[in-house]
């Protein structure tokens, strides 16, 4: 198994199985997460799309937090391939009200 991230610190990680497509005439690199809602991004190389898509998920997440939606679990990896570790949005933090 790969997984495209690293654990830093105690935060609670997520883990998402990657599935790559190219586009025969464009070119790009598609990369998704099927089981985030199949959230997708494209870049010129599979470690772009990567990097984008990574972008777009860590957003996903915190726009369910932010609407008090429940995180799809993280895949199972026993099926090997490659993952993308995502970082778990705690709370936000309240202002302190004057």
């Amino acid at each position: 198994m790969m997984s495209a991230g690293s654990n830093e610190g105690s935060e609670s990680m997520l883990l998402y199985r990657v599935v790559f497509e190219t586009d025969p005439n464009s070119k790009r690199v598609t990369a998704k997460l099927p089981s985030l809602n199949s959230t997708a991004d494209y870049g010129a190389t599979a470690e772009e799309a990567l990097v984008n898509l990574r972008q777009l998920a860590q957003g996903f997440l915190e726009v369910l937090r932010d609407t008090g939606e429940v995180f799809p679990p993280s895949d199972s990896t026993e099926a090997g391939g490659i993952y993308l570790s995502l970082v778990e949005p705690a709370e936000p933090r309240r202002r302190a009200q004057r």
